[in-house]
């Protein structure tokens, strides 16, 4: 019993390693566009960005202490930034399904990077952040 408990909370420990990785490298990336490239972050950006900057305290705070505690708390800001991902990628490949929520000075369909699209690269971070969420596995002490 104490080698499962024990496996489980390695697993668990590189699962929220990961995942808080790749909100860091999302979180980063997104500065680095908006800072750097100078990409004006049109609302549904914004929406995306609320959910992913706060996993990188969560989950780095998480992964310090090895608390698989923080799964639902995460999984539910990731969840809901793969919505707003998704949302977004559907109004950039058909203009005027969010009429209403991109009302900012810049419109949610402009292509900063047509090749990749930025909803997209922040759609897979959310997705890969849900996947490690969902098989994080609570510990028994």
């Amino acid at each position: 019993m104490q080698r499962q408990t024990t496996a489980n909370s390695d697993r668990n420990a590189l699962l929220l390693a990961f995942a808080w990785l790749v909100a860091l490298v999302a979180t980063l990336g997104s500065l680095y566009y908006s800072e750097v490239r100078n990409f004006i972050p049109c609302t549904l950006c914004w929406y995306q960005r609320i959910a992913m900057y706060p996993l990188v305290f969560l989950l780095g705070i998480a992964t310090w202490r090895n608390d698989s505690g923080i799964r639902p708390y995460a999984l539910s800001l990731s969840l809901l930034g793969l919505f707003w991902s998704c949302y977004h990628l559907l109004e950039l490949w058909v203009p005027g399904v969010a009429p209403n929520v991109c009302k900012g000075p810049i419109p949610c369909n402009v292509e900063y990077v047509p090749s990749f699209p930025i909803p997209l690269q922040a759609g897979i971070a959310f997705l890969l952040i849900s996947t490690a969420l969902f098989l994080v596995r609570p510990v028994q002490r």
